[in-house]
């Protein structure tokens, strides 16, 4: 077929199967598949042709400036889904390129929009006392939603492998557990004696039947149906509600997975391990992250606090002209509670 021939929804279609036949995971081909339907309907929408020899550099960069311009739900994309975006529709390109449908690739001149990088806080020890301080751990609800919060707190899944865990993948009496990662690697990351307990009590007394025998699902609903990643976002937003932590989401969970791990000196290639990496990249965020929250914990790193300034230590000059801090709160105490110090 010639070039002029080739339609971007059959491209698609092929280009889905070779995903399929590569072991992408459903969630990335689902992404791609996502990708290319929103360019297909933005080509259309703008009356531009879909055909593969009409695609060049110009109408790649309006795409790329429709979807940086695009709103969801009233609210603009995040600068990440805009990246994400063009980081699948290259991949697309990629394809075309070397499958031999182009001859060059035609996005090899578009740079990736870059991606402000946002300071992780993980949720502190306060936080974590009023997110467990919301359960009844009598009321089946309250078990199941303390032991999805417990195994993303203790094991730091991504929102997908927590939702997916099979019962037979939750080892209580080795005390560990196996998630399929991206293009389905499996990993086993172990858990502490608090976390199995909640998930025995779980497993044992308040998971409910499955609705029909084939559900294998560790997590189910209360009519016992699987969880989905949208059921245990609503879990994470129904504790965020009621413990006052509203910046609670389920990769909070793992941030503070990753953070305590490295703060409680664990191994960074066995963090890498268990959060499924496949590079030190990310990993060496977070040591980065660790080393923050360890000067902050332990306030020890303050050079003037090093130095041990005996001047700044002194409680007063007791000189001709007094205390001047004193004397300023006392002049200031005559307008009111104007200014500070």
């Amino acid at each position: 077929m010639k070039k002029a021939d080739w339609q971007l929804g059959e491209l698609a279609r092929i280009y889905e199967t070779y995903n399929w036949s590569e072991g992408k995971s459903p969630r990335t081909v689902e992404w791609y598949n996502d990708t290319l339907l929103i360019f297909e309907t933005w080509l259309v929408n703008d009356g531009r042709p879909t055909s593969l020899e009409s695609f060049n550099e110009e109408v790649i960069r309006a795409f790329i400036l429709y979807t940086r311009n695009r709103r969801y739900r009233g609210h603009p994309l995040k600068p990440s889904t805009v990246a994400n975006r063009v980081r699948a529709l290259r991949a697309f390109f990629s394809w075309l390129e070397r499958e031999g449908y182009v001859d060059r690739h035609l996005m090899a001149s578009i740079k990736q929009p870059k991606v402000p990088t946002i300071a992780i806080e993980p949720l502190s020890d306060e936080e974590i006392d009023r997110l467990f301080a919301v359960f009844d751990l009598n009321i089946a609800l309250d078990v199941r939603d303390a032991a999805l919060l417990s195994l993303f707190l203790d094991a730091g899944p991504r929102l997908t492998e927590g939702a997916d865990i099979k019962e037979c993948d939750v080892h209580l009496d080795q005390r560990y557990v196996k998630f399929y990662g991206k293009g389905g690697k499996e990993r086993l990351v172990p858990i502490g004696a608090d976390c199995q307990r909640i998930l025995l009590r779980y497993s044992q007394k308040y998971r409910p039947e499955p609705a029909y025998p084939r559900i294998d699902n560790f997590f189910l609903t209360l009519d016992g149906y699987p969880i989905k990643n949208t059921g245990v976002s609503s879990v994470m937003d129904r504790i965020a509600r009621k413990s006052g932590v509203r910046r609670l989401h389920a990769h909070l969970l793992r941030h503070t997975y990753a953070t305590r791990f490295l703060l409680a000196r664990g191994d960074i290639f066995l963090l890498k391990q268990y959060l499924g990496h496949s590079t030190l990249v990310m990993v060496e965020y977070y040591r980065h992250i660790a080393g923050v929250q360890a000067a902050i914990l332990g306030q020890d790193l303050s050079p003037l606090d090093r130095l041990g300034l005996k001047q700044l230590r002194r409680r007063g000059n007791r000189g001709r002209k007094g205390n001047q801090v004193s004397q300023y709160k006392e002049k200031q105490g005559n307008y009111g509670r104007r200014g500070s110090l």
